[in-house]
């Protein structure tokens, strides 16, 4: 056997055997996420991209961290594999769930479970959920003839909300639309959805739309074309944290249709808190033509009394 071949035969089983470690230290992990930051040690540890929950990132991985030629010393050939054996592990396993960090699905039967569904105690036009149903309310978005939401944004929806948006976990969206397709009445055939846009200095900062990513998933569960009509100006501000007429005054003019709208909109958004982004969308889309706008969303954020936030 060549040099070359008992070097690459030697490299094979520190590889085999680094894997094998790792697999011992998630044991002993227990609940822990599989993260490769928590994974790796001292001066080596950094993200492995993100969530390496696609193989199609995998190969790109493996050649960032395979041990170079140039490798002087056993410590960084060693690390170069267990760097490897950390991204087959992300692989494999991912994230965990997004809301209770348990090994597994992006989420989990048990957080599933839990999400706090809104059941027919609901404002009949706006889908807000009251203590008793109701035709109307105080509540209703202006310009959309129905409004409905698959939960209230109360634990563990926040947390989900968080690891999609803020952590850029992708994978999250779908069991989202998941569970809007199976608590929300599908609209009617011949209806579109619109995604709401994201300004593009946020999409460049978070490199995706998380209500595109949801209105694509229900787009396939529910057998209707999905159409990104819409466009957002740059200037809008973040709305988090942000009152009800301040939210309306930030979202005032902020959308457009630059393109041939559908005669029957259903908008698609994550989180509906005041309504005023689905109002100002709904403005856009009526300027261009459509004759009727409604609108689903993955949760509301409930009010006990008019202007009383809870959630």
């Amino acid at each position: 056997m060549t040099s070359i071949e008992l070097d690459a035969e030697e490299r094979v089983g520190q590889g085999l055997g680094d894997l094998a470690l790792e697999l011992d230290r998630l044991l002993l992990l227990g609940g822990c996420r599989s993260r490769s930051s928590r994974l790796m040690d001292g001066r080596d540890a950094r993200p492995v991209g993100g969530t390496l929950a696609r193989m199609g990132d995998f190969g790109t991985d493996l050649w960032r961290f395979a041990p170079r030629a140039g490798a002087d010393h056993a410590h960084d050939r060693r690390m170069g594999w267990s760097r490897i054996a950390t991204a087959a592990l992300d692989t494999i396993i991912g994230d965990g769930c997004a809301a209770c960090a348990m090994p597994g699905p992006p989420l989990c039967d048990a957080c599933l479970h839990r999400m706090p569904v809104i059941g027919a105690a609901a404002c009949a036009r706006c889908g807000h959920p009251w203590p008793a149903p109701c035709e109307a309310c105080a509540q209703c978005i202006a310009g959309l003839a129905i409004a409905r939401q698959a939960v209230r944004y109360d634990p563990p929806v926040p947390e989900a909300m968080r690891a999609l948006k803020d952590s850029r976990r992708r994978a999250v969206a779908h069991p989202l639309a998941a569970l809007i397709a199976r608590t929300v009445p599908r609209p009617p055939d011949g209806a579109v959805l619109v995604p709401v846009p994201l300004a593009p200095a946020r999409m460049r900062e978070r490199g995706f739309n998380q209500a595109a990513l949801i209105a694509r998933g229900l787009a396939g569960m529910w057998g209707l074309p999905m159409d990104d009509c819409l466009a957002r100006g740059d200037g809008t501000p973040r709305q988090r944290g942000a009152g009800a007429a301040r939210r309306r005054q930030q979202v005032a003019g902020a959308f457009t249709a630059p393109h041939p709208v559908p005669l029957h909109a259903v908008l698609v958004d994550d989180v509906v808190t005041t309504g005023a982004t689905l109002a100002a969308a709904a403005r856009a889309l009526r300027s261009g033509g459509c004759a009727r706008v409604g609108a689903v969303s993955l949760a509301r954020v409930a009010l006990a009394g008019v202007g009383t936030r809870v959630g």
